[in-house]
């Protein structure tokens, strides 16, 4: 969508150690965004409390303000997961036909959209969650939810920009302005960290804001259109509710196996009012999710630079009548680039993660986590690895607009996710995580057959089934 894979592919170009580095830096920025960069701060947070500041007190705050801010994440990230596939295409479409001048209003309205719901969205939550605490945490809960709905829906369009570099900085000031605020206002216990969350947050979201409207026009021929609703009219075809369902399943589906250990009374417990958390599976999966970053670099290079071009080339091939020798050719190309990142993606994701099992030990003893959780620690990070993969092969479908198929497979991935982590829980500890594991591999080998198929016969369906 963005011709950003141009721009990373111009800085190696220059074929040398630090140009290697900061391709991968900024792809890994880019591609995993305010969800593990957010994971991140929590953690140094976390290890600020437990070697600056000694009590059991500062370590309780912290788990009811993590515990709450990842509630609000989580429900955010379902929430507008109906917006934001739907808004993707449509922006895709509108840069394709060169309609700049439609992004900024467009996406004006979708923003005033999102921060209406997620208000009575987050009010209803809060009051229904929160039933002990003062108006000011319901208040900043409030704020916390319609802050980060705000930013899932910036960071549509953050990697459009040609100001990435900007929006790497953009990223880096607001967590490290979570971290900063929570030092300075500890005092103020789970109050002050989650106006530290808030003004954090709100840092992106603003200087995300303010960097799309510097790159987007809103005039077209002397006319000003500042807030426009195209995305929900007829004008440019019909809303993509294939893709809105994705968008909420597919978040559904990576939330479950945690809620299900939450609300489980053996492994879950509570934390602040409604709020559960699981000491047993919480930890083991939040480290595993960090360990994905790697992996998500050489997949958004990949994509980016190998596959859209092959992509781009074989549907200009087609439009423009190219010979049949040339569309077999492109297509090639394009299935190439396929095996090519997904090899390369798991490769490097796991010698990655060779490298966490063998300093694993370590690492438990540096966060002063109990080493019993070491084997569900191994099994997430396996099942993280084919949550990736399962990912990459979905992020093809909506390349290649196979809304059915990712559907269907978001939809697979919340049941069949559902139903493995509650018999992973009723066969004991030793089974815990391997249901959200042979999920994924489940998935994983389904959906690379599928994506197989499609792409074999993708010359065939595009000249005879359209």
């Amino acid at each position: 969508m963005a011709g950003i894979g141009f721009e990373l592919k111009q800085i190696l170009k220059e074929k040398s150690l630090t140009s290697v580095l900061k391709t991968f830096g900024y792809s890994a920025i880019l591609s995993s965004g305010p969800w593990v960069i957010s994971m991140v701060i929590i953690l140094g947070i976390g290890l600020s409390n437990i070697y600056l500041f000694h009590t059991v007190d500062s370590q309780n705050v912290m788990l009811k303000a993590s515990v709450t801010y990842v509630s609000a994440l989580a429900i955010s990230s379902v929430y507008t997961g109906f917006f934001q596939l739907p808004f993707t295409r449509f922006i895709a479409d509108r840069m394709y036909e060169k309609r700049y001048y439609l992004v900024l209003p467009n996406f004006i309205g979708m923003l005033i959209v999102t921060i209406v719901i997620a208000f009575l969205l987050s009010f209803i939550l809060a009051i229904f969650i929160f039933n002990t605490q003062s108006n000011l945490f319901i208040l900043l809960y409030i704020t916390l939810f319609t802050v980060l709905s705000c930013v899932w829906m910036a960071n549509i369009l953050a990697a459009s920009l040609k100001l990435y570099k900007h929006v790497i900085i953009f990223y880096l000031l607001g967590y490290i302005g979570i971290f900063i605020c929570s030092i300075f206002l500890r005092e103020y216990a789970i109050v002050g960290l989650l106006i530290s969350f808030i003004i954090g947050n709100s840092i992106i979201f603003i200087l995300l804001f303010l960097g799309i409207i510097y790159y987007y026009p809103s005039v077209h021929k002397g006319n000003s259109n500042f807030i426009r609703f195209d995305i929900f009219k007829g004008n440019f075809g019909k809303f993509y509710w294939k893709l809105a369902w994705s968008g909420v399943l597919y978040n559904i589906a990576i939330w479950i196996d945690k809620v299900i250990f939450w609300f489980t009374p053996v492994v879950g417990y509570v934390v602040i009012d409604r709020l559960h958390a699981s000491m047993v599976y919480d930890f083991p999966i939040f480290l595993a999710y960090l360990s994905i970053i790697p992996g998500m670099a050489i997949f958004f290079f990949r994509l980016e630079v190998d596959f859209a071009q092959a992509y781009a080339d074989f549907y200009r091939a087609i439009n423009h009548h190219g010979s049949l020798g040339q569309i077999k050719q492109h297509k090639q190309r394009m299935i190439d680039a396929v095996k090519r990142s997904i090899q390369e993606t798991l490769f490097v994701q796991g010698l990655f993660n060779i490298f966490l099992f063998l300093s694993a030990k370590t690492l438990f003893e540096l966060l002063l986590l109990p080493k019993l959780y070491l084997p569900l620690f191994y099994v997430d990070v396996i099942g993280v690895q084919l949550q990736l993969g399962f990912m990459s092969i979905l992020a093809y479908l909506y390349y290649l607009d196979r809304q059915k198929e990712a559907l269907i497979y978001t939809l697979l991935f919340v049941f069949i996710n559902a139903i493995l982590t509650w018999i992973s829980i009723q066969m004991g500890p030793y089974f815990y995580g391997y249901g959200y594991s042979v999920t994924l591999l489940i998935l994983f080998v389904a959906s690379i057959a599928t994506l197989n198929r499609i792409l074999q016969e993708l010359d065939y369906e595009t000249f005879m089934l359209q």
